[in-house]
């Protein structure tokens, strides 16, 4: 049964509610992915690294004929109402918020849909929250308090599951941590997820993959809630302009090497529309690297 709207402040991201219950290429020529030569980053001990866009092997046309879940074997449905990603056989990594709204008791993976049955499903044996973890008010009433959103600080959580997934490489797959504390923007990325269509709509038994790229932090602090130390933002791609909606909080969002460089927290204005083009606000991966380390041994 869907859960009433009640304006909440991560509207855009959490899921309203979860229909599943918790317990549980032609004659053109093939078009490459757009080049981007090799880009520069820094390591977590300031050290310059050089690495490449993406796999001059793919092509877009190779990329979009394959399913959305084989496009990002990764993703996972989490305790029916997030996203989340496999960084090991037996470990999740989500957002925190959402057991606001889960008690994140299952993920699913393996599938491109949420309701027929198939895809491995595992019993999550415990939860760890990012001890630097905090929320704004979320339970005010939006309207009343003119809130548009609220940001939320270092919005990590791990879950240890119970067995180990049946990592294949194809639909189920582990991805890597990035590594580095400073991105290049325009990188490309992308996310999976069952989210909403619209603001307050209950989860797409469908999982959608969403094309975006990294904005500079100039960009990205417009909204005073933002801050580099523990997060990015991303906006979606022409012509789509993707973005994000109800339900996506936790995706993990991988670069096109498969790097999880991000985890879908917040969007702009979340707590009164979704919309195409809206800035996806996401922790970034690298800053909690020792948190996860030291948790999960990764």
């Amino acid at each position: 049964m869907a859960r009433p709207v009640r304006l909440l402040v991560f509207a855009a991201l959490c899921a309203v509610a979860s229909a599943r219950p918790d317990n549980h290429l032609g004659s053109n020529p093939v078009q490459k992915l757009e080049y981007q030569g090799t880009h520069n980053f820094l390591d977590r001990n300031n050290k310059e690294v050089t690495i490449r866009e993406y796999d001059p092997t793919d092509t877009v046309a190779a990329r979009d004929e394959r399913p959305v879940n084989e496009r990002y074997p990764h993703a996972v449905l989490f305790g029916g109402t997030c996203g989340g990603s496999i960084i090991s056989p037996k470990w999740i990594l989500s957002a925190a918020h959402c057991t606001l709204f889960t008690g994140g008791k299952y993920v699913l993976a393996g599938t491109n849909n949420s309701e027929d049955g198939s895809g491995v499903t595992r019993r999550v044996k415990r939860l760890y929250v990012h001890p630097r973890f905090s929320v704004g008010p979320y339970w005010l009433n939006a309207k009343r308090y003119d809130i548009k959103q609220v940001g939320a600080r270092f919005d990590f959580l791990l879950a240890e599951l119970e067995e180990p997934l049946p990592i294949d490489g194809v639909k189920i797959a582990v991805a890597k941590l990035n590594d580095v504390s400073r991105l290049t923007p325009g990188l490309n990325v992308g996310y999976a997820g069952y989210g909403a269509e619209n603001h307050g709509e209950t989860m797409r038994h469908q999982m959608h993959g969403m094309d975006l790229y990294l904005l500079p932090d100039e960009e990205c602090s417009k909204l005073e809630e933002y801050d580099s130390q523990d997060m990015i933002c991303i906006t979606g791609r022409p012509p789509k302009y993707d973005s994000a909606c109800n339900g996506d909080s936790g995706s993990g969002v991988v670069d096109e090497r498969g790097v999880l460089v991000g985890i879908a927290s917040w969007v702009e204005n979340d707590a009164i529309e979704c919309r195409r083009g809206a800035k996806v606000y996401c922790s970034k991966v690298s800053a909690a690297r020792d948190w996860i380390q030291k948790i999960a041994g990764i």
